[in-house]
């Protein structure tokens, strides 16, 4: 019984200083009221990265077996998988041809990932059996020569079904893990009564738990002749279908396998759930008009709850919540409203400091600094976006980052930050634009948003000023914003973005955007490539560069926004000027 391993626009130039936003007091109330609520973000972080991730997953694939011929389809299978999961906002860890070893030290760090997630799914490709009416996944450095063997170098399904279940909501493993076994025939019985079945046993999970077979229990699974198997490439079709119920999911698959396999291959789920129903990608939002039996006040009507709302919804001030609930009690945003004033405290209360900065000292006993490896987000971060934001009319989404101190850096990490320039789109052209890039995983996937501001003469088109929020897989250092013709590079810390014209294809556009802040810290600012842009440089500031270093001098500025003011005249590039405004030094 040979098994695979499976039953179971738009339209930018360097970032250079920018002018602090002008408020004319004479302008529209409600133009007043937006900038204040960019000022007000002046200690925001974003949303923080939860104690707990809301939806974790393992994934495992295992192709390349050392004692047994290799499989072709599990390590692509477990990659797509992979993929598709974090589409799906899952935290994922991702293994492949893994031992004995690490197949047991990553579930039991799973598990402990699981506790208190909504979510928690375990996806394995790879060799799966059933000794003696219990099932075991088969790591590739499994040799299995006698049926006693099993529980030294496999992996027991129950330990898995025992992790996923410290989940809230949903347990799930999925296996496909039922092909043809090679192990099978050549393992030694130390009994001659105890069996080693042909696919895998039925299982009984408790509670929580679903456990999907590619097929079902005492069949064996199709490897297929694509790049996926059967049940995987049916899988990856529908997991990411809005508003599927997990029931359904697994229906949807059942129909597609047996149809692809002329009803020779019928997945099979075992468990049972509750009447609450459960997504992976929740159903679309849809409005929903007031109860009729909930009047709203006299003195509220509908179009100024919402109106408010929409004004404050992307705010970091917990006060303005605060004013928005004492105004309308019985809006349809008040449970948001409450959270987000948690929320916020919560942050308030566990708010870091700055990054620490080692001094050391050379050989002429001056002082030097040395940036930490990575940066921390601080409210004076926050107050910069948000000038800067405020300044190129954008409108700024909430956004939170997830790597932090503790978190190992990734091939990508440099990509992470807020990039902007002091020109628009074409030199200047077109409109402005800033990239917020949250998170790249593991696997290379990017998140963040992508901004435009409102449009000018030159934009190619005119809509007014948006974000589109992103999550694209990064290439050597490359990457292209769907939905947006936008492809992002990053070259020597300097994030190149380029265009077209929808209407007109030939037509290009660029822009360079540079770190307002950025996780990883540059060692040096990335030299300014446009020949009016090497000129533009103060005479004083130049003459004062070439005549070498000289010891450190205090800006004079008693807050960041002053010492800043102070840098930016003085020091050219935003690594430059950001270590100046910190240090208080040049």
């Amino acid at each position: 019984m040979a098994f695979r391993g499976r039953c179971f626009s738009r339209c930018g130039g360097e970032m250079g200083c920018y002018p602090r936003p002008i408020f004319d007091p004479g302008q529209h109330l409600m133009r007043v009221f937006q900038a204040a609520v960019f000022l007000l973000t002046s200690f925001w972080f974003g949303q923080p990265a939860l104690a707990q991730q809301a939806r974790v997953a393992l994934v495992i694939g295992n192709s390349a077996y050392e004692k047994v011929p290799e499989l072709p389809n599990p390590t692509r299978d477990a990659a797509d998988i992979g993929r598709a999961l974090e589409r799906l906002d899952f935290k994922v860890t991702q293994i492949k041809d893994a031992n004995a070893q690490d197949m047991r030290k990553a579930v039991v760090e799973f598990g402990r990932s699981a506790e208190g997630a909504d979510l928690a799914v375990v996806f394995y490709a790879g060799h799966g059996m059933e000794v003696a009416g219990e099932n075991w996944l088969i790591p590739v450095s499994a040799e299995l020569r006698s049926d006693t063997d099993i529980e030294g170098e496999a992996i027991s399904l129950r330990s898995v079904s025992l992790q996923v279940s410290k989940a809230r909501k949903l347990g799930l493993v999925i296996l496909d893990a039922c092909r043809n076994n090679p192990f099978a025939a050549k393992m030694k019985r130390s009994i001659s009564t105890r069996a080693v079945a042909r696919g895998l046993a039925p299982t009984e999970p408790t509670d929580n738990v679903l456990i999907a077979y590619a097929a079902r229990d005492g069949t064996t699974a199709s490897d297929g002749d694509g790049r996926n198997s059967p049940f995987t490439a049916s899988l990856l079709r529908h997991i990411e279908t809005p508003g599927l119920e997990i029931s359904f999911l697994f229906r949807r698959v059942r129909d597609d396998v047996m149809a692809a396999t002329q009803r020779e291959q019928q997945p099979f789920v075992y468990g049972s759930l509750s009447k609450e129903e459960i997504y992976l990608k929740a159903p679309a939002a849809s409005a929903q008009a007031p109860a009729a039996s909930t009047p709203m006040p006299a003195t509220a009507t509908p179009a100024e709850d919402e109106q408010f709302w929409l004004a404050i919804q992307t705010s970091n001030v917990a006060g303005l919540y605060e004013d928005f609930l004492a105004r309308y009690p019985r809006s349809n945003h008040v449970a948001e409203a409450r959270q987000r004033i948690k929320d916020l405290k919560a942050i308030e209360a566990a708010a870091i400091s700055a990054p620490t900065i080692s001094a050391t000292s050379d050989t002429s006993g001056r002082q030097e600094t040395k940036a930490a490896d990575r940066n921390l987000f601080t409210p004076e971060d926050s107050q910069k976006v948000a000038a800067v934001a405020a300044a190129q009319r954008l409108v700024l989404p909430a956004f939170t980052f997830a790597s932090s101190l503790d978190v190992p850096l990734k091939f990508a990490s440099g990509l992470v930050g807020v990039w902007s320039s002091k020109r628009g789109w074409s030199n200047g052209k077109g409109r402005y634009a800033m990239l917020i890039i949250t998170d790249v995983s593991d696997t290379g996937l990017a998140k963040g948003f992508y901004l435009w501001g409102p449009p000018v003469k030159g934009s190619w088109t005119k809509d007014q000023a948006g974000y589109r929020a992103f999550a694209e897989y990064v290439t050597d250092n490359k990457f292209s914003i769907s939905g947006t013709p936008v492809t992002v590079r990053l070259e020597k810390n300097v994030l190149a973005l380029s265009s077209f014209n929808d209407e007109k294809p030939s037509e290009t556009a660029n822009m360079e955007l540079r770190p307002i802040w950025q996780l990883v810290s540059a060692p040096n600012d990335a030299a300014p490539t446009a020949k009016h842009e090497r000129g533009s440089q103060p005479h004083a500031v130049r003459k004062e560069s070439n005549a070498g270093s000289s010891a450190p001098a205090s800006t004079g500025g008693a807050t960041m926004e002053e010492r800043y003011r102070a840098c930016r005249k003085l020091v050219k590039g935003f690594a430059q000027r950001d270590a100046c405004a910190r240090n208080d030094t040049l």
